[in-house]
């Protein structure tokens, strides 16, 4: 799949009607095509003037729905206002905030933009479901937002290390792909997440957690790590970047969250994390999980 990489000028140029919308959303339906039949793999097709959203196979026969197996499926929101919403999401390592969305997209309604949220947060949490961390790993969990409150919960937290040689032939590393689990910090939890989110046979740097140094499949490492800054830069870099970062993001952009909604919150901050090194591909990379995610219906999103 080749991803579009689109300037704000060049998407707001090329982007700018229901139709072109569409378009787009075809090409990315069909990998890069105007069209795929889902049935005989024929590419040639009708188009319906009074039915933009169908297309016919020239040789089948069978019609192919524009929002059928996507998270447009149940919706009735124009499409164009779906992509402008992605694009705006996507934007920028600060996202934007339901409210911000209501007024750019001129909605009327913020449960409206709240709702198409969460979708393409869920879309981008089913598209990360597909990779798993390998080799060399640093995993430990924290707690998001305040007790006091009662509205903390536990979140575990998995990031690659990856090697390189910079240009002047130096060894360094940096952080690759992350995962997260929003769970309780226990010994099950943490098997889970190992077993779902690492391949087997990786190694594991983490901190001296009874739940976290016994693991199975995995060659675990641990130090004591207390809150010594020195010994959490040396051994547990990139996931204690990974989860200040989240907690300000939440704060700057969202001013908090609900935590029976972060597990979504997070899904869309990973997502640009993880893709961090090719910003200007964002926007394709999340039109693409939205159109192949699995239909979700708002009822359905929290459970």
């Amino acid at each position: 799949m080749a991803y579009v990489r689109l300037s704000p000028a060049e998407f707001y140029r090329t982007v700018s009607t229901e139709a072109s919308a569409r378009r787009l959303v075809w090409r990315m339906k069909f990998g890069d095509k105007d069209f795929q039949c889902p049935k005989c793999q024929n590419e040639t097709f009708y188009e319906f003037e009074k039915k933009p959203e169908i297309r016919k196979c020239r040789k089948c026969g069978k019609q192919v729905r524009l929002r059928a197996g996507t998270i447009f499926e149940h919706s009735k929101i124009p499409i164009l206002s779906w992509v402008e919403g992605i694009f705006q999401c996507m934007q920028g390592s600060r996202g934007i905030s339901a409210l911000e969305l209501e007024r750019s997209l001129k909605t009327q309604h913020y449960e409206t933009t709240w709702v198409m949220l969460h979708k393409i947060r869920e879309a981008l949490r089913q598209r990360d479901l597909r990779y798993k961390l390998s080799k060399y790993i640093e995993l430990d969990g924290a707690a998001f937002g305040k007790r006091e409150t009662g509205n903390q919960i536990e979140v575990l937290v998995a990031i690659e290390t990856k090697d390189w040689i910079d240009s002047k032939g130096r060894p360094k590393s940096r952080a690759g792909f992350a995962k997260v689990m929003v769970a309780d910090e226990t010994k099950q939890n943490a098997q889970k997440f190992v077993n779902d989110a690492i391949v087997a046979g990786s190694s594991v740097n983490t901190d001296a957690s009874p739940s976290l140094i016994h693991l199975d499949g995995v060659d675990v490492d641990y130090r004591v790590v207390g809150t010594d800054k020195e010994i959490l830069d040396h051994w547990l870099p990139w996931v204690h970047k990974f989860i200040a970062n989240a907690k300000v993001w939440l704060l700057g952009t969202h001013h908090g969250v609900e935590s029976k909604y972060l597990a979504q919150y997070l899904a869309e901050y990973t997502f640009r994390f993880n893709r961090r090194h090719d910003p200007d591909s964002l926007f394709s990379r999340a039109l693409f999980a939205c159109v192949t995610a699995s239909p979700t219906r708002s009822g359905t999103l929290f459970r």
